[in-house]
């Protein structure tokens, strides 16, 4: 149970990220499970892979992704939902294995 107050969105996401080796069954869960690694990830929908790079140890994915995540509240008080993919990409691109987040391009708020 979180002490802090959070606002939960759902965003649209094009994300770079390290997939590792032997993790997974498939590259498809593989970067779902980097993603849900996150904090304040809650749902994580791969929609498509546009680039893989086989690395020695990991596996560089370029994706096109949809989360559901929390973001402190104080996130969601800027007046227009365009300014919370400012707080999507700095949750998600603080996640272990995440390169970049390329672009947001939908945030919507989900309602409780």
């Amino acid at each position: 149970m979180s002490l802090h107050a959070t606002t939960t969105v759902e965003a649209s996401a094009d994300v770079s990220l390290r997939v590792p080796r032997g993790g997974t069954e498939d590259l498809t869960s593989g970067v779902a499970g980097v993603l849900a690694a996150i904090d304040g990830v809650v749902e994580v929908a791969v929609e498509r892979v546009t680039s893989v790079r086989p690395g020695h140890t990991d596996i560089r994915v370029d994706t096109d992704v949809t989360v559901v995540l929390e973001l402190p509240a104080a996130a969601a008080d800027a007046p227009p939902e365009t300014d919370l993919g400012e707080g999507v990409a700095a949750r998600l691109v603080d996640g272990f294995g995440i390169t970049a987040v390329n672009a947001v391009e939908r945030v919507a708020l989900v309602e409780e």
